[in-house]
Formats: structure tokens, sequence, C-alpha cells
């Protein structure tokens, strides 16, 4: 499992990915309950010839009607230009000048979950924010003696 706090919106979020899979040319993450999104992200590379493809492939909805709500008002804009930023970065990295990423998207199921509203109780954005305005007020861990 690996944590993960990031600046969303000018609040942090604190949530995760577990490492699902592995090997010499992919590994995959799922998301934890709470992320804003439910699915697998696979990292893959393979030679061809001379040059070297690398490709981040994402199967993934909302996790709750808030995320679904949120991603539909641009979230999975941004999360689409975080992935090119990433893969741009990751070619900068090898050597690469100017790097070709293309993108393609195909919705599974355009249904909307509005029946998972009960998924708001481990929303990680909420949880955060709750965790962020009771910290003031928290009772300190006792220390051991």
């Amino acid at each position: 499992m690996a944590l993960l706090d990031l600046a969303i919106g000018g609040s942090k979020l604190s949530t995760g990915v577990l490492v699902l899979y592995a090997d010499d040319t992919s590994f995959t993450f799922m998301t934890p309950q709470g992320h804003m999104f439910g699915g697998w992200i696979t990292f893959s590379a393979e030679r061809n010839d001379d040059a070297t493809t690398v490709q981040a492939q994402m199967l993934l909805r909302a996790s709750d009607p808030l995320y679904e709500v949120g991603l539909s008002f641009g979230g999975h804009k941004k999360e689409d230009d975080f992935w090119k930023a990433t893969l741009t970065k990751l070619a900068g990295h090898l050597g690469v000048e100017h790097p070709v990423v293309g993108r393609r998207v195909v919705c599974v199921d355009p249904k909307r979950q509005w029946a998972l509203w009960k998924n708001l109780w481990y929303n990680s954005a909420i949880r955060s924010v709750g965790q962020t305005i009771a910290g003031p007020v928290r009772r300190p861990a006792k220390t051991p003696r």
C-alpha cells in the first residue's frame, strides 16, 4: 500500500493505492475504498525495434455520487491532463525530446450509480476535511513510557 497526500482544490486529500501486480514490464494499482474513483491503473512498457512505448491504462469510475459530480464537471479532464503530463515527464526523463502522448477514452458504462450514495461515508475528501477541522481539538496521542 502506498499512501498519498494530494493537494486538491486548496485542501489536502489523504488516500492511497494498493499494488496488485508487478513484473519486469508492468505493474497495476488498485484504489482503496474512499478514493475518488474505484478502479485499476496499469502501467506498462514495451520495446519495439529501437523505440519504447509506455502506457498508463485505467479502468475506473466514480466511487460515490459526490465524486461522480466532480468528475463530470472537469475531473475527468484533470485526470487525463495529469496522466499526459506524467507520461511526458517520464519520456523527458528517458531522453525523448518531443514525445508523442496519445489518449484514447472508451466509456464502458455511461450510467450514473446514484444508488451508491452510502459510499459517501468512506469519501476520502470528506474525511480529510473532517480530520483537518478536528485537528486543533483532538487530544494528543499518549506517548508510551
